[in-house]
């Protein structure tokens, strides 16, 4: 009995394996897919796309801040996102410090020499380095708040955390109402992004997804929730965008930094959000004066 039981876990392990590599395969290959259709486009056709460019109406998110000129989640590189003219939003990721404070950073260990930012109070979060980056310092969230509102941008706050409180995000409500800066909360967990919607029933939250291409019952209910969609740009596909303009939300797509493949997603897919790490609103223009010569 114990030889079999040995035997079959080593069955299930395997099994996991497999099919962990092959949900990898296929996200690759659609990928791969999507970007060579892109890189297929003609001339001819990029200039089509670049002609239709101008009547699009799409919004341009600085992804952590203006993260390829600063350090991402960072004061210098939202003050960057701030002060350019052509970012709409500001996304940064939030986490909760153990004495009911938040700072902005990628993850729960982003910190030098500390696992879980939750385990640590504000101050100590404030006055520890960055992992990857020594020289630099994770803010609060009241900083990235006030830097949203001073430069009139829209703070797209996602919330990674999984193990985030309600009352977490009680306070976090608060907080973003208290600066009356304006918003949209953005996360991979349905959970939290449906109690945020019993709270706050008129506000624009966005439901982030890797592919559209496998799963639609989540979709299903984002659409029944209200909430947009914000989708890895590589695997979206246009049957999703459809589907969500035509119940009356709107389309994100992440993180696009080729100013092609922004302006193809714009123009043909209709996004309505392109969070990037770069400006890439000056990056399009200058693509798009190449295509024209």
């Amino acid at each position: 009995m114990a030889q079999m039981n040995k035997h079959l876990k080593r069955f299930l392990i395997a099994l996991a394996v497999i099919l962990v590599l092959a949900s990898i395969g296929i996200g690759v290959a659609f990928g791969v897919m999507n970007n060579l259709k892109f890189m297929s486009h003609t001339k001819a056709k990029l200039s089509r796309i670049a002609s239709d460019y101008p009547s699009c109406s799409v919004n341009f998110i600085a992804h952590r801040g203006l993260s390829e000129e600063e350090y991402q989640n960072t004061e210098a590189a939202f003050l960057l996102a701030a002060e350019d003219e052509t970012v709409w939003g500001i996304e940064t990721d939030v986490w909760a410090t153990s004495d009911g404070g938040f700072v902005c950073m990628h993850d729960r260990n982003a910190l030098d020499g500390i696992s879980n930012v939750r385990n640590v109070t504000l101050e100590q979060a404030l006055s520890t380095p960055l992992r990857h980056n020594k020289s630099k310092y994770a803010p609060s969230f009241d900083r990235y708040l006030e830097i949203c509102k001073s430069g009139g941008k829209t703070a797209v706050i996602e919330i990674k955390d999984g193990d985030m409180t309600e009352a977490d995000l009680d306070l976090i409500m608060q907080k973003v109402e208290a600066s009356g800066v304006e918003f949209r909360y953005i996360s991979f967990h349905m959970d939290k992004l449906s109690y945020i919607r019993g709270k706050l029933p008129d506000a624009k939250l966005q439901y982030l997804v890797v592919t559209t291409y496998i799963g639609s019952k989540n979709l299903n209910k984002a659409i029944s929730l209200r909430l947009d969609l914000s989708c890895m740009y590589q695997l979206l596909t246009k049957k999703a965008v459809k589907k969500f303009h035509s119940a009356g939300l709107e389309v994100g797509v992440w993180t696009v930094n080729s100013p092609r493949d922004a302006m193809c997603c714009a123009v043909e897919f209709g996004v309505d959000y392109i969070t990037t790490d770069i400006r890439m609103a000056r990056e399009i223009q200058t693509y798009i004066s190449g295509v024209k010569k």
